[in-house]
């Protein structure tokens, strides 16, 4: 079942496929009628720093440029591209130490406890 966010003028999606349960999608972007949105792809759960964590295994920015696709970076910028692509709630998902990994757990949590719009 999808959750959604409202943040501002821009909105975060959370869905997680029935048939692949270990995946986690993300889709994020502007309010503002163009349906331009960004989407994140979050496989595993993984021990990183004492955080039970999801790797990024495909990002797309708002403006349709891949950023990683089976798990692998296509550009050198990737983790500097992602987080000038998300929204800033997103942000507070990633990992400190390594941005390309997100908080699964904490992620999870934030949506399931979203019952309408944040405003």
């Amino acid at each position: 079942m999808p959750k959604s966010i409202k943040v501002g003028s821009e909105f975060i999606s959370i869905t997680k496929p029935k048939e692949l349960p270990h995946l986690t999608n993300i889709y994020f972007g502007a309010i503002d009628g163009t349906n331009k949105h960004g989407h994140i792809v979050a496989s595993g759960s993984v021990l990183v720093d004492g955080i039970i964590s999801a790797e990024t295994y495909y990002a797309r920015t708002p403006d349709q440029v891949e950023l990683i696709k089976n798990g692998s970076e296509l550009t050198m910028n990737t983790s500097q591209l992602l987080s000038d692509c998300i929204p800033e709630l997103l942000k507070e998902f990633q990992h400190p130490l390594q941005p390309l990994f997100w908080n699964a757990n904490n992620l999870g949590s934030f949506f399931l406890s979203q019952r309408k719009s944040l405003q």
